[in-house]
């Protein structure tokens, strides 16, 4: 695939040397079921620990970025956006797999609304699993302030600005991304028209990244706007909408009127 100057759009992936097969099936998949594949560039992050990037299916990739460390996803990303720039971009995890229900362009509308944050696309874990929610779709976006990978996010060049001024660090979860945006006074939203496979907790990934630190001490970021909890046996939960502080909600009240 050819780098197109007059493309404004791209897919953002982050991957490991353990993933190299998950990653090639992702690119297949969205090949076959993105109707405009060729108007998007494909942007890839790398984390080669193992050498073997050669594995990776470059013909349907535009920029492909190769580090040897692990750096775990969040930084991994926030390394890739400051690599990159267009108009819009769609993160994907290298364990989707796109389907013919994955509609990207009504979540590329909304993120071109004045105010909007990240769009999250929805997902299930197994082809069963898919076809189960496929009557529940509908052409419909839901205010949500902490949303995280689903099965796709998209958003606005805006947005990455504000992201690529965060550390690259190492972290549980990604709800910087998502609380950076709604404290600027951005407005989040699920998308429930488009449904991809995503086969979290599978082998490799970030399972085989956890197992490489101390997951019980990762830094939590945001102490100042997110109530973090753990469970009994020191995990950390993943943050959600009830987890903001007071905080959270004042500052993407007091930002989001000059958004309009």
């Amino acid at each position: 695939m050819k780098a197109d100057t007059q493309n404004r759009k791209a897919f953002v992936i982050v991957t490991v040397s353990s993933r190299v097969a998950s990653l090639n099936k992702l690119l297949r998949t969205m090949e076959q079921y993105v109707p405009d594949f060729s108007a998007w560039d494909v942007c890839v992050f790398m984390q080669d620990n193992l050498g073997v990037s050669d594995q990776v299916d470059h013909s349907r990739i535009t920029k492909l970025f190769v580090v040897p460390e692990l750096m775990g996803c969040n930084a991994a990303r926030i390394a890739l956006l400051k690599r990159i720039q267009y108009d819009y971009y769609c993160n994907l995890d290298d364990d989707i797999e796109l389907t013919e229900y994955t509609h990207y362009e009504p979540a590329l509308r909304k993120c071109a609304e004045p105010g909007t944050g990240f769009v999250l696309t929805n997902w299930a874990r197994t082809e069963g699993l898919l076809a189960q929610k496929v009557p529940a779709m509908s052409d419909t976006f839901v205010k949500q302030a902490l949303i995280y990978q689903g099965g796709g996010m998209l958003y606005s060049d805006d947005v990455a600005a504000l992201i690529r001024r965060l550390p690259e660090t190492s972290t549980v979860f990604d709800e910087g991304w998502p609380l950076t945006a709604y404290i600027n006074g951005y407005t989040n939203y699920r998308y429930l028209g488009s449904l991809a496979i995503h086969r979290v907790c599978t082998k490799g990934g970030m399972n085989e990244w956890y197992k490489s630190v101390d997951y019980s001490k990762l830094p939590n970021l945001f102490p100042q706007y997110i109530d973090y909890k753990q469970s009994p046996r020191g995990e950390w939960h993943i943050p959600l909408d009830k987890d903001l502080k007071p905080l959270a909600r004042q500052m993407h009240r007091d930002n989001a009127g000059r958004l309009r």
